[in-house]
């Protein structure tokens, strides 16, 4: 039988003191809800980022194949490394539950068995340099090291370190093979697999967590001849194998990669930078129609996630920019982020959604506004100089822009924030254009930390269930780098939403004896008039009692004393079944027995008063004012429907009756 490994075998070093590597990894758990589409957003991300040509579209293709066992017999070897794990961490649950499933994996396989794995391959892109002992080169930093970065533009993507884990958690066995090609003809290829430190059986010395598989003495093999005959690169770029997958529903994994494809690359493929080929069916820029009408039935985007959203009513946007009065493209130049285009498709049903993308063309995050026009928008930057500045106002998952997360020397720098608020005021403007003759006005779009926080749906608020899309945005990195990823964190961060949550009032109220003297006036405190109110700051979050109490008029409450009990709040508003329910969600310190809260309709110079229709949570409703509300320490979600149906942006004077 032919030697088809060409003598592979593992190569893991002995552990020489140093810390120890152990069963648990957090990051996982970013990865496992969705493996596959992870992979895509992963892999393509950092492609695109390496072009060789740049007049030509970077070209993916992910199949699934195998090896029989027989005929990778050293491969195998890996299995009493697994088991080594489990020995040197008897004790450890975690340990069991990760290496014991490998090793029942690996010991169901007879000898003429087969080896799934998934193999991603990118063209027309630069491949991975590899130079020993020069730790700026790709490959080093993509299967030699952890938490190393080999992209040394500063505008690249990548910078946070998600990218490889996202090969690694989809194999059963943690371990891919990567085999690339540069752009002068040099080639390089190494299995790895990333277990935890280990022992193995007769052996008193440790073994380190991290093991390749070459015929170099543990060094990438960097002749080609050498390489075996499944793994050659016949031109510039990179194979990754994902081994041990599960191919028994092979028809899954592909329908989750192409929906992942679809939601986060379908801009880049209609501006024919991107193809993608998944089990040999090709989306491209003439493919895409099908695709788009085949995967997602719904002419319409109602879901209120972010990773699960419908793109078919955005790239009709784009698709049909200027064909007619309902698909509008709009292009400036602003002072900040430089040159920008906002696309969008009118449409009654639509739900006032915004797509936000820089330079790749790829996804960052999809925002409701407040509005109820009826579009789908899309916002592009694609000028060099926005894309870093907005490369540097994202999170480690680069599914917002905020300026917090751009700092120097501590503190936040203005142009970040500059930025984001430019964008807001554009898209404002925007909206006035399209819908210059529609009486609505528009207060605020949705996701700007900054400004005013409102999820798309209560589910959303960071203290519900979050799920984002992870992964790292692509940049221009052009010149020099990897295709498919180069680098991963050792220490992920798993950020959430940054929590800008305002401050309302809840005033405490006591009993006041009949012969204890009334204010003067004889009116309603602050939040309990029914006149047009000014903008007002939040308070601390200490109880401070006020002195004084309500009149005696219908709107006031007779004979109680006020005391301010300042609580944290974030408020949005939702369509249910025809109508508009405005979300509250109040966080207190304290249980209030007896709240009062006031609603107020805030625009940027006056607020308004609108009466309430109905309270989720009871109590008295007086015109914009909820009386006998419970108010439990911690946090309380109120439902709210004003009288006129409309969307607002709620401000919140909360007050509480003892």
């Amino acid at each position: 039988m032919s030697n088809l490994e060409l003598n592979c075998k593992w190569h893991f070093a002995e552990q020489l003191g140093g810390r120890e590597e152990g069963p648990n990894d957090p990051m996982q758990d970013n990865f496992k809800k969705t493996p596959y589409a992870s992979l895509i957003r992963e892999s393509i991300q950092n492609s695109l980022d390496v072009p060789l040509d740049k007049t030509q579209p970077v070209r993916m293709e992910y199949t699934i194949s195998r090896i029989r066992a027989n005929e990778y017999s050293n491969f195998f070897e890996l299995e009493k490394h697994i088991r080594g794990c489990i020995e040197h961490f008897p004790s450890n649950e975690d340990a069991k539950m990760t290496y014991q499933p490998m090793l029942d994996y690996l010991g169901s396989l007879s000898k003429y068995d087969d080896l799934y794995y998934i193999k991603v391959s990118d063209y027309n892109t630069i491949g991975m340099d590899y130079i020993k002992g020069d730790t700026s080169c790709p490959f080093y930093a993509f299967v030699r090291a952890a938490g190393v970065s080999a992209k040394s533009d500063a505008t690249a993507g990548g910078s946070y370190g998600y990218g490889k884990a996202a090969y690694f958690y989809i194999s059963p066995l943690r371990t891919i093979f990567v085999s690339t090609q540069t752009k002068d003809g040099r080639y390089f290829f190494e299995g790895v697999s990333s277990l935890c430190t280990h022992e193995l059986e007769c052996d008193h010395n440790l073994r380190v967590s991290v093991g390749y598989y070459d015929n170099n003495n543990g060094e990438p093999i960097t002749n080609k001849k050498n390489i075996p005959s499944r793994f050659q690169r016949e031109e510039s770029g990179t194979d990754i194998f994902i081994l041990g997958i599960d191919a028994s529903d092979k028809q899954s994994i592909f329908n989750e990669m192409k929906e992942a494809v679809l939601r986060n690359f379908w801009f880049a493929i209609e501006n024919k930078k991107l193809e993608v080929s998944i089990n040999h069916n090709d989306i491209n820029s003439e493919t895409l129609p099908q695709f788009m009408e085949e995967l997602f039935h719904d002419e319409h985007d109602t879901v209120r996630r972010e990773k699960h959203y419908n793109p078919r009513p955005y790239w009709e946007a784009v698709h049909n920019a200027n064909i007619d009065a309902k698909h509008i493209v709009i292009e400036d130049t602003l002072p900040v982020v430089g040159k920008v285009r906002f696309f969008a498709k009118k449409d009654k049903k639509a739900t006032d959604k915004v797509l936000y993308m820089r330079r790749p063309l790829m996804l960052v995050k999809a925002r409701r506004t407040q509005s109820s026009y009826g579009f789908y928008g899309v916002f592009v930057c694609e000028d060099r100089n926005g894309n870093e500045i907005l490369r540097k106002t994202e999170n480690p998952a680069h599914n917002e822009w905020s300026s917090s997360n751009w700092k120097e020397k501590g503190k936040n720098v203005s142009t970040g924030r500059d930025a984001i608020q430019e964008i807001d005021s554009f898209i404002i403007k925007v909206m006035e254009q399209m819908f210059s003759n529609h009486s609505e006005s528009v207060q605020q779009i949705q996701g700007l930390e900054e400004f005013l926080y409102i999820p798309t749906a209560v589910e959303e608020d960071d203290d519900f269930e979050n799920e984002s899309l992870i992964g790292e945005a692509v940049d221009q990195k052009e010149d020099e780098g990897n295709s498919i990823t180069t680098e991963i964190s050792s220490n992920p961060i798993n950020s959430p939403i940054v929590d800008t949550t305002a401050i309302g009032k809840v005033m405490v109220t006591d009993s006041v004896e009949e012969n204890q003297e009334r204010n003067k006036d004889g009116g309603h405190l602050s939040g309990h008039g029914t006149q047009k109110k000014k903008n007002r700051g939040g308070g601390g979050l200490s109880p401070k009692r006020i002195e004084g109490h309500f009149g005696d008029s219908k709107e006031g409450i007779q004979g109680t004393m006020l005391m301010e009990v300042p609580v944290r709040y974030r408020s949005f508003a939702q369509v249910v079944n025809g109508q508009i329910v405005h979300n509250i969600i109040i966080h207190s310190d304290y249980e209030i027995q007896n709240g009062r809260i006031d609603l107020i309709v805030g625009g940027e110079q006056t607020d308004d008063i609108v009466a309430i229709k109905s309270c989720s949570l009871g109590g008295k409703i007086n015109a914009n004012s909820i009386s006998d509300l419970h108010i439990a320490q911690g946090k309380n979600v109120l439902s709210i429907v004003f009288a006129d149906n409309m969307k607002h942006a709620v401000k919140l004077d909360a007050y509480e009756l003892k």
